[in-house]
């Protein structure tokens, strides 16, 4: 696999693993079953071994950056680089892992954190980065698209990852039930980004 940037996956994955030191230092005193799960209004309602939560759940989350990695990659070798959005794309998962896993951690010591804020601030950030990119980009991988018409569709989607960001990010200081509206609008997002960039490929 030659096409495989064998460097940044190490560095994101020693990220991923880093957690498992701050678990190990607070071995003793963590209980021995942990929430891993939570309801859209903070309850736990799943739960897991210390050891899993410590050691299992970052090995899980290298293998997922394993994965996402070597299909950027793939993708990357066959059709060019976009190399910052790949770049932004790869670290998602690490910090993502960092960030949840400190939480969790933090929550089986006696943290009473609002999780369904916090998760949907990290999927609001996530949108707005990755909002922000889409417009730069003047082609679209794995289609023959002209220049004007790729950047139209770039441009389009990149201001609707925008909107979704923004509005993840405002319903943390609602109610819960606009969290939940504003996973239910995932759906119309992506295909009214599908719809325009179909026909607007087509004109």
């Amino acid at each position: 696999m030659k096409f495989f940037k064998w460097r940044i996956f190490i560095v994101t994955a020693v990220v991923c693993l880093l957690p498992i030191l701050l678990g190990v230092s607070l071995w003793n005193k963590l209980p021995d079953v942990m929430a891993i799960h939570f309801d859209i209004y903070g309850v736990a309602d799943n739960f897991a071994s210390k050891g899993f939560v410590v050691f299992g759940l970052p090995i899980l989350m290298v293998v997922l950056q394993g994965f996402c990695c070597f299909i950027n990659d793939i993708n990357s070798h066959k059709h060019g680089e976009r190399k910052k959005l790949e770049n932004v794309t790869k670290w998602i998962i690490p910090c993502m892992t960092a960030v949840l896993q400190i939480i969790t951690l933090g929550y089986g010591l006696g943290w009473r954190i609002d999780i369904r804020r916090v998760v949907a601030f990290i999927v609001g950030a996530v949108f707005l980065v990755i909002g922000n990119y889409l417009p730069k980009f003047n082609h679209i991988k794995n289609y023959d698209i002209n220049t004007e018409k790729a950047r139209k569709i770039n441009r389009f989607i990149g201001y609707e990852t925008v909107v979704m960001g923004m509005l993840f990010i405002a319903s943390i200081f609602l109610p819960p039930v606009c969290t939940v509206g504003c996973i239910c609008l995932l759906i119309p997002y992506s295909v009214i980004g599908i719809v325009y960039g179909v026909v607007t490929a087509r004109k």
